[in-house]
This record gives C-alpha cells, structure tokens and sequence, in this order.
C-alpha cells in the first residue's frame, strides 16, 4: 500500500467548491482505512470485534497500536489417545499479533506483569532487547516468526512479521472464494478446481476446508482460519486427498481439531509462510504429509502439541471415524519422496519435532530433506524416525538444525487413569525412562511392539545429521529390531553439545543397541 506523502495545491487559486473538495480528499487519504493501514513499512490488519485481546501484552509497531490476539495452548505435556476431549486446566493462554513490514521496524511491548528475564527464540535471530521495567523495547530488520519469553515458557507472546504480500486479491477477482476482514462461519468449506481461497488480513474465519481429488488450488491469505467449533471426526483445518498442485501461503491456523494440515495422496505441494498457533488438543499434529510426493514446506512458525511435522505411510485411516473413514487404500508399489522442510521455526508441546512415521506402511521413504530450522522447544524427540511398518527408509537428510530448549514437566501419566504430579516417582511411561530420556536429540526406532499395519518391519539407513548444534544434552537411541530390520550407515558431521564438538557415540550420549551399526563421525 502506498504511504506516501500528498502534493499540496496553492489554496488561494482554487474555487470554494474546489475547496472543499480538497478538503474531504485530504480527510480521506489522511484518516486510516477501513482495512488495513501501514506506518513507514508496515501494515496493519484490523481485528474483528468479537475477538478478545490479549491481557498479558500489548504491542506497538512505529509507534502504532497493533491488536494482539489470543491462542489456547498446550501447558503440560500430556497426551491421551482415542480421542478424549482434553480439560481446559491443561492449557493457558498464549499471545499473537501479526503484521507485514519491509525494512526497520521498532517493536514496544508492555508487559502487564514485571519483568524479571527474557529470552527471545529463536536465539539464532540474536535479536537483543532493551529492558526498561515492564517496557521491552527490540528492533526488526526483516520478516521473521518470534517466540517472546517473559519470565518462562508460559504465557508466551509470538510475534509474525510477514513479507509484504504479492498481489493481495479483493472480492469479485476471478474464481475466488474471499473472506474479507471480519467473521465468518461458513462451515466445511470444499474448494474446486483451479480455485483460490483467499482470507484477508482481519478475517477470522470459522472454518475447515476440504479439497478431494482437485488441482491447481491456492489457499492463501494474510488472515486466521480456526478450527475451534469443529470436533475431532471432522477432519483438519486443511484437509488434501488425493489433490496435485496445491499452495497455501500467509495465512494462520488457530486451534485445529487434530491435524492442522493433512495432506493424503498428493502431490505438489508448496506450503510457505503459514504459522500454526493454538493447537492444544490432544493428537493435534502441525503439518503431516501422508502417501505424499513432491512436497515442499518453508518459511512457517509451528506451535503444536503433537507432532509439528510428521512425513508419514498408511494402508488405511481410522475406518470407523466419520470424514476419516475413506478406507484408505496404498497401492503394492507405494512410495513417498521428494519432502523439504526449510527454515521453519518449531515449537513442540508433547511430541516429535520433525518426524518420519510413525505409520510407514509404503514400500519406500526416500530423499527427504529438513534443513535450517529452528527447533526452539521440545519435549520428546527433536529429529526422529518411527519405524511401525514395511517402508524402506533411506537418504534422509537433517542439515542445520539448532535445538535450543526442552520442555521440562512435573505431571505425566504412567497409565491412563493413573495421573503422577511428582518426576521423581516416574518409573516408567510406555516402557521408557521419562526422567532421563525427555528431550531427545536423535531417535530412529524400529518397533518390534508397535500396533503397525504390516507383518513386518523394514529398514532404516542412510541418514546424514550435518552441523547440529544443542544447547543441552540429552539421551539419543538408535535401537533396530533383529538382523533383518536394521538400522546401519549413519552419518554425523559437525555436531556440537552445549558448544562442543561431538566425534563418538559416547560424546553425543548416543545409546544403542545390537542392530543399529555404522556409525561415522566427521
């Protein structure tokens, strides 16, 4: 939007009816729009009336008040499956606000209770702030997705700065479906094909949209899409089956009723600059590719309870659950290949951060690549592979990926009636050491006990971890299942704990056992 400056007429040779036509044009460019606004750089987006602001924080952006939504978030990593309404006294209120800027912009936040410490992830941004009693004051010089601490991982303010956007569309453009700023419920929404649904900054719109075997679909926007009057049998707030040739970009997804984007059986998939926030139910993974092709994910903020990004293989999905009920079919010679997650930013609740499985039932996972992310929270696995079923995993890349904080927790469950609120009378949870081993840096796990769909368990091999740094060291486990399901070929190169180099297994705190085998550091 053009913000620059009017050219002045000489008042004195103009007519009084020019006059006050002068004037109301002057009233007119001067006031801020109806829309959307922008301050030296930076647009602003208004927020619908029925949303609630934030009681933690406010934000100016230039000197400009920007509106600062809110999330319901995870606060303790517990998950129960099948599919139990989780309570509400598990989860807290997180804070966002989002905004487009191009160049220098100058961030104040007032925080409503005293600040004792701070910290600003990712830490790789360097992004230092000034302090000065409940003000902090920081400076942005690009478009960037930020978590913003204040005293703890609780009550968390997340700030979105996107890039300015490309052709931003208006109502009546083409074969469009448009949500303009405001509130809408338009319920399960079925996109056609060649169509794009485009959701305006300021639009929060109360919905879940499913595209079926459909190409050439755009999904895209600078607003919210919530899932939070949606239940759990009703499917993602972005569903995909058997699409090809899909891209959705700058939009936020609030609350998910599980999935926050399942994609089955496409391909060409472009997802980029989207931030998922407010996925606090149980099984609530971010963004999970299944029997997927081509599929290339970048630029986006995760927060989720579950898995953030989980590439998996299914034969069929939960037959006897509603919209999932598609009895899904893979074909004898299925495979996935060809995923890229780049520069992405994640936070982890409960479970894996980035994630092949643990469904696997294809005959092959191949080429995948997650390259320069953030992974700025973490409670269980920061990079893993689940090995349930048949596939044959192999040429899987983690390249520059920086693992910041865990998620530590004093509640668990050992049992599914058996709530525990003291770590320190944990023996077990699922068989595994929890006090010891939350956190993890690596895992690639072939499951002898695991509820897969196959008979049989395929291998895992040729994995790269290239410049991995963690600022805390945890247990990893590379544990295969007999001499035909193994796990072997793994390379590390340029892996630093807490600042320092690893070159062994026994550096890294690498555990594992008869079937897990070549190892090479470099």
């Amino acid at each position: 939007m053009n913000c620059s400056p009017l050219l002045f007429m000489n008042r004195n040779k103009l007519s009084p009816m020019k006059k006050i036509f002068v004037f109301i044009s002057l009233c007119i460019l001067l006031s801020p729009p109806l829309f959307s606004s922008c301050n030296k750089g930076v647009r602003f987006y208004p927020a619908p009336e029925s949303e609630q602001a934030s009681q933690d924080f406010k934000v100016s952006i230039n000197k400009q008040s920007l509106f600062v939504y809110q999330a319901r978030v995870s606060a303790m990593p517990i998950n129960h499956a099948g599919g139990i309404i989780r309570p509400l006294e598990q989860t807290e209120l997180a804070s966002f606000g989002y905004f487009d800027a191009s160049g220098k912009v100058n961030v104040i936040i007032e925080s409503n209770i005293p600040v004792q410490n701070i910290v600003i992830r990712p830490l790789s941004k360097k992004i230092k702030p000034d302090i000065q009693g409940n003000k902090i004051t920081i400076q942005l010089t690009a478009p960037c997705q930020l978590a913003i601490e204040v005293n703890g991982r609780h009550h968390v303010l997340y700030l979105f700065a996107n890039p300015p956007e490309d052709n931003p569309l208006k109502n009546g453009s083409g074969d469009v479906i448009y949500f303009g700023p405001g509130v809408h419920r338009p319920g399960i929404i079925r996109v056609k094909e060649n169509q794009t649904l485009y959701v305006a900054g300021g639009a929060v719109v109360h919905g879940i949209i499913d595209a079926e075997s459909v190409r050439n679909i755009t999904i895209r926007g600078r607003g919210i899409i919530d899932g939070s009057t949606f239940t759990r049998d009703q499917a993602s707030i972005i569903h995909l089956l058997h699409c090809e040739n899909v891209h959705i970009e700058g939009v936020i997804l609030r609350d998910s009723p599980i999935f926050a984007v399942s994609m089955f059986g496409s391909r060409k998939l472009l997802i980029d600059n989207i931030k998922l926030i407010g996925m606090w139910r149980y099984n609530t993974d971010g963004i999970d590719p299944i029997n997927c092709r081509d599929v290339q994910i970048k630029n986006s903020f995760l927060r989720t309870f579950d898995d953030c990004i989980a590439v998996k293989g299914v034969t069929q999905w939960q037959k006897s659950s509603g919209k999932w009920g598609m009895e899904w079919q893979s074909s004898k010679q299925d495979y996935i290949t060809n995923i890229t997650v780049d520069n992405c930013v994640l936070w982890c609740d409960w479970g894996r951060a980035l994630e092949i499985g643990a469904e696997t039932s294809v005959d092959s996972i191949c080429h995948c690549f997650f390259r320069n992310c953030d992974i700025i929270r973490n409670h269980w696995v920061a990079m893993d592979i689940q090995q349930w079923d048949r596939a044959n995993v192999y040429d899987i890349h983690f390249e520059n990926i920086r693992v910041e904080a865990p998620i530590p927790s004093d509640t668990y469950y050992d049992s599914d009636e058996n709530p525990i609120t003291n770590i320190h009378n944990i023996t077990s949870y699922s068989g595994v050491d929890k006090a010891s081993e939350m956190g993890r840096l690596f895992e690639i796990n072939i499951r002898h006990d695991a509820p897969g769909e196959d008979s049989i368990r395929g291998k895992v091999h040729n994995i790269f971890y290239e410049n991995i740094t963690s600022d805390y060291l945890p247990k990893s486990f590379f544990k295969g299942e007999n001499e035909n399901s193994n796990i072997y070929n793994i390379s590390f190169k340029n892996i630093q704990i807490n600042g320092k180099k690893v070159s062994t297994t026994q550096e890294g705190n690498i555990i594992f056992n008869e079937y897990a085998t070549g190892f090479k550091f470099q």
